[in-house]
């Protein structure tokens, strides 16, 4: 009996460590299948989860990486850090303690420690037995030290790591500045000597080039190179942007049938690496005159320094992130920067609209925060003030606090602009008491029985309350708190706003709103009705924003284009062009080099949306 009972306790324990460990790779595969959607801030919480519940089960190396790759994505560099050093500090013999100080590496270039990132993929140089991630960190390492390092941070690196590889990569990125600088009786020795010393040495073939080696011409010479996710959210977009462009070469061909040029697509995966690889792949092969794509702004980050390494016009369709432009001469964002953006509507807001006054609603991420600065320097640039400032985070869905504060501001401003027009010279001491005086009269019924809401006070001290939004998921939210906390005010917003639907659903409370967008199309007008017929005859679908936005993009580059024309030279007429008025979008480069900064103003008016500029 005492055998049979302890039989059954075995199989219930044997039970239930196998029903905890599904539990563990539950946790896993759900963070996993989100970050391979490109929802990562769920992939964060899923493998976090699983790190709190099981920190020392068996999928626990996996899961803190992907949980530092999840911090990452987040841009969430911080964190990121941490989970990588303490991996070091627990997993010493983990078989993925190559991938973390590659991540690492990314990590510090993020942050700005340029020599600290090329530490870190030096290590994986020296002790990774994975030959495409030390290839790639070698890449990483070259462009590196050629942008962001000075000669005495490579002397001391190369010092410090006598690795023979590491050794090769610094001899050719010397005499690549050799070259530069006119030495080149020293660069081709060094290279020369380079090439005896590691004829496979992967950087083998650009020291050929820079030697002046022939290159056989490419069949692909007259192509454009789409590079487009393989998966995730954006794949959807990212093919119908690709209909866009096919459709815009398909017209040029039948406008000039004897001229040979093609479109050649390719899917990345979801992370940097594949970005580069893929690309860098394809032109060694095919060798594009200009790339477009992909969707998300990481690997467009790369893609800009590997334009710039390659001297290869490079298109940005989608991301408005701020800086993608400078990383390389050749690289030409379509959507305007949140700089770019901030720095019209603060602009617009002080000369057309005439605030004086702004409140400011935006989330805590590199977007807002770089819409906020430019914006308001453009307002006090113009002699109007901030005077609310409130941040959000981006998974909120409760603003009841930042727009009572709002109210709050804007409240005690009427207060203050009637007593200073009767009482000029009254200081902000005596304000402040008048104003406490004045609100416990206002609301002293309160006390003896009637109800008296403090909403029913408007607030009309702030003459426009800018909410800045990335998803028009937020319109909900925040619609409602205008009108629930009377705040009286020109509503401003930012290109998140633009999905007419739901803006006409809330009408009543966003009436009048402002708001700026990239791209606009007039679904009624005779041009986009001309256009839709032949696209869809042709195309068999009716074509829609982004279908628009590739067409715009491809068409733009197309009116540039001459046959036989070099890439500087596509690159130059690229980044002196002409105003292109699109059907979606309209581009011109005025305010900051190869950042387009043509936007569209609309405002919402008796539920229907009105061009103003």
């Amino acid at each position: 009996m005492k055998r049979n009972i302890l039989l059954i306790g075995l199989v219930i324990l044997f039970a239930s460590s196998q029903l905890l460990a599904q539990s563990e790779r539950d946790l896993f595969e759900a963070g996993l299948q989100a970050y391979k959607n490109g929802r990562y801030r769920a992939a964060q919480e899923q493998f976090l989860s699983a790190i709190q519940q099981y920190p020392e089960g068996r999928l626990s190396t996996a899961t803190r990486l992907m949980l530092a790759k999840s911090y990452y994505k987040l841009k969430d560099y911080g964190r990121a850090e941490v989970v990588c050093k303490y991996f070091f500090t627990k997993h010493l013999r983990s078989a993925y303690l190559d991938d973390m100080h590659h991540l690492l590496g990314n990590i510090y270039f993020q942050l700005g420690k340029y020599e600290d990132a090329v530490q870190e993929w030096l290590w994986v140089i020296q002790h990774s037995k994975d030959p495409r991630l030390k290839r790639r960190d070698g890449e990483y390492i070259f462009h590196t030290m050629e942008y962001y390092l000075d000669e005495q941070q490579i002397t001391r690196l190369r010092r410090e790591h006598p690795n023979s590889v590491f050794q090769g990569l610094v001899n050719v990125l010397l005499a690549k500045k050799m070259l530069q600088t006119g030495q080149e009786a020293r660069a081709k020795t060094l290279l020369r000597q380079f090439l005896r010393e590691q004829p496979n040495h992967f950087y083998a073939d650009e020291a050929r080039r820079m030697l002046g080696a022939p290159v056989a011409e490419s069949l692909g010479r007259k192509g454009f190179l789409y590079l487009k996710p393989s998966s995730g959210e954006s794949r959807q977009v990212a093919e119908e942007i690709e209909q866009g462009l096919a459709y815009a070469i398909r017209e040029y061909r039948q406008r000039y049938p004897g001229e040979e040029i093609n479109l050649q697509v390719a899917e990345v995966e979801p992370t940097v690496v594949s970005a580069i690889s893929v690309a860098s792949e394809l032109i060694e092969n095919s060798d594009p005159l200009c790339i477009i794509g992909p969707i998300n702004s990481d690997q467009c980050a790369a893609v800009s320094l590997l334009s710039r390494y390659e001297g290869r016009p490079y298109i940005i369709p989608l991301s408005s992130q701020t800086g993608l432009a400078r990383v390389s001469p050749y690289a030409f964002q379509i959507n305007p920067d949140a700089q770019t953006k901030g720095r019209f509507l603060g602009r617009y807001a002080v000369e057309k609209l005439g605030v004086r006054r702004v409140a400011i609603l935006a989330p805590v991420n590199e977007y807002g925060e770089s819409f906020v600065q430019s914006f308001t320097e453009e307002i006090q640039a113009g002699g109007s003030e901030i005077a609310n400032l409130q941040w959000y985070y981006e998974n909120s869905q409760d603003f009841t606090r930042q727009f009572r504060a709002i109210w709050r501001t804007g409240v005690y401003l009427t207060f203050q602009d009637s007593v200073l027009q009767e009482h000029p010279d009254m200081s902000d001491e005596e304000l402040k008491t008048a104003y406490k005086e004045y609100l416990d009269l206002k609301f002293e019924p309160a006390r003896v029985g009637s109800r008296i809401d403090s909403t029913d006070l408007p607030a009309t001290g702030i003459d426009a309350v800018l909410m800045v939004i990335r998803s028009s998921q937020f319109i909900e939210y925040m619609a409602p708190q205008i009108a629930f906390n009377n705040i009286r005010a020109t509503i401003l917003g930012n290109e998140g706003w633009n999905d007419p639907p739901q803006l006409r659903k809330y009408k009543d409370h966003l009436e009048g709103m402002v708001y700026i967008t990239a791209g606009y199309f007039d679904p009624n007008s005779t041009n986009y009705k001309v256009f839709m017929n032949r696209f869809r005859s042709q195309m068999n679908t009716t074509p829609e924003l982004y279908q628009l936005l590739g067409y715009d993009i491809m068409k733009w580059v197309l009116t540039n284009y001459k046959p036989g024309m070099t890439r500087e030279k596509l690159r130059d007429r690229l980044e002196n062009t002409t105003l292109y008025q699109g059907i979606l979008e309209s581009i011109q480069f005025n305010s900051t080099p190869r950042v387009n900064d043509k936007l569209t103003v609309l405002k919402l008016y008796l539920g229907q949306i009105l061009k103003l500029e």
